[in-house]
């Protein structure tokens, strides 16, 4: 009965989504906003159902990432666009905390590899983007946390290369990319007003279902 309640969330939430990225090619409207906000319900239904063991970081994560989609709605609005970045940034912090256990002990090498490339790619990530002066403090701390994520999604896929973590592994370290790219194109989206709002949200919503479904997988 789990099994058929998990691929049936499932089922609901590839329909919503693309149902929603289809209405990103129009004007928004009270259903964009409506399919927007089902999202990491849905997702969270998706963690839940299939889950041995649930995570309360892994809750809180995704509590946080539906604040921010609900804040964002309105994305124009400074105060709303703050908000919504600190949310995503707790939902971060949280995922970064469910991480820690499974991230250590941490393998040297691979950390410096990864905070070479971490940083290099946060410097031309800042670059192309190009904050406003009041928002460049919170974007450095924002892209800052989402690499640091990164990181730490990396060396909890070295560490269950083989054996039965190698799926929750995988998973997480792949949706921790699509994070980066999302978030990337997101601040394109804001600050650069390019319009990448269907990239922006596909990546997301794979971002956030991969960690589910790679937590989800630990018995």
């Amino acid at each position: 009965m789990a099994f058929d309640l998990h691929f049936i969330f499932l089922i609901i939430l590839g329909i919503v989504s693309m149902v929603y990225l289809a209405t990103l090619h129009k004007k928004p409207g009270i259903l964009q906003y409506i399919l927007k906000s089902c999202l990491m319900p849905l997702i969270l239904a998706v963690y839940i159902s299939d889950a041995n063991h649930i995570f309360l970081p892994i809750i809180l994560a995704m509590v946080f990432a539906w604040a921010g989609d609900i804040l964002l709605i309105k994305i124009n609005n400074l105060l709303c666009f703050r908000l919504g970045l600190a949310s995503f940034l707790f939902g971060h912090i949280c995922y970064i905390i469910a991480m820690f256990k499974y991230a250590m002990p941490p393998n040297v090498l691979i950390l410096i590899i990864s905070i070479v490339i971490a940083a290099g790619l946060g410097f031309l990530i800042y670059k192309i983007v190009k904050p406003t002066n009041d928002m460049k403090i919170p974007v450095i701390i924002y892209e800052t946390t989402i690499l640091i994520m990164a990181i730490f999604a990396s060396q909890l896929f070295i560490n269950h290369l083989s054996g039965e973590g190698s799926t929750f592994g995988l998973l997480v370290f792949i949706g921790s990319l699509f994070f980066v790219a999302s978030d990337s194109s997101l601040a394109m989206v804001t600050f650069q007003k390019k319009p990448f709002y269907v990239f922006c949200m596909s990546t997301y919503i794979t971002a956030q279902l991969l960690i589910a479904l790679g937590f989800a997988t630990i018995r």
